[in-house]
């Protein structure tokens, strides 16, 4: 008993006894929860370094995602800007170009009515001038013709009569035959038949504005105011006028005097030789 009393005191001894071990299990316990709290703590700041940077990185993305939306919408805010600004240059060159239409339009119409107006002033100057032209020559030919009437109903057959012309036309014959009794040249009759063809010739001379001879006679134009003695001294002072008046071979002569609706007239003496 004693002896196995001792060996197991000895035991104890050597090993420290049960509390010891107890004691010993409880702080290798102890360490080990140290280090698992170590460790889980531990692992939990990593966890939280990783959220916070997950975090950062999402937040940063999330920003440079923003910051590219709102670059976005800027461009497309400056596009449209620019699409508008063409529109309004667009539309006020559309603007410019109608104006400048209109304007040329206007301007082709006005072009237009004024050569309407002028061709309708031209064909009324040319009718009238038609008309005109149409009086000049009708009213020496209806003077003729009255007067061929008037010779006509006096019986007048031609010949030496000077019944056929009129008060002036036998007036010039008469100064005729002064300025020939004058220069010792003898008379010359009246003729009728002379008197026709001065007649002929002064109004084709009238209606054509423009003395032209017919045959041997002397031609005057002037206005109606012209006295048979202004005609005979412009005659008279024609040093050819003269010499066609004054043949002393002359026997016989005709006068006309022919007159238009404006105050012109032509004279005539038609004088053999």
């Amino acid at each position: 008993m004693s002896q196995h009393r001792k060996s197991h005191g000895r035991t104890h001894a050597k090993t420290g006894g049960p509390r010891k071990r107890i004691m010993i299990a409880s702080g290798v316990l102890l360490a080990l929860g140290g280090v698992m709290t170590l460790t889980l703590q531990g692992g939990s700041d990593d966890t939280d370094r990783a959220t916070s940077a997950k975090t950062q990185v999402q937040q940063s993305a999330g920003d440079r995602a923003t910051e590219g939306d709102a670059g976005a919408r800027g461009s497309r805010a400056e596009e449209l800007k620019a699409t508008r600004r063409e529109a309004q240059k667009m539309d006020q060159a559309t603007d410019a170009e109608e104006r400048a239409s209109r304007a040329r339009a206007a301007k082709t119409a006005q072009t237009e009515r004024k050569r309407a107006e002028q061709k309708r002033e031209a064909g009324q100057k040319s009718e009238a001038a038609a008309e005109e032209t149409r009086e000049k020559t009708a009213a020496p030919e209806k003077q003729r013709q009255q007067q061929e009437e008037t010779r006509a109903a006096q019986g007048n057959s031609g010949g030496g009569s000077s019944a056929g012309m009129s008060a002036d036309e036998r007036k010039l014959i008469s100064l005729l035959n002064e300025r020939r009794s004058s220069m010792g040249l003898p008379p010359v009759e009246a003729s009728d038949d002379l008197a026709n063809q001065a007649e002929q010739c002064s109004a084709r001379s009238l209606a054509k504005n423009a003395l032209e001879h017919c045959g041997h006679e002397v031609l005057f134009s002037g206005g109606s105011g012209n006295t048979p003695e202004v005609m005979i001294e412009a005659w008279f002072n024609s040093p050819g006028h003269k010499t066609a008046l004054t043949y002393g071979s002359s026997t016989r002569a005709g006068a006309a005097i022919v007159t238009n609706g404006e105050g012109r007239l032509v004279a005539a003496i038609n004088i053999d030789y």
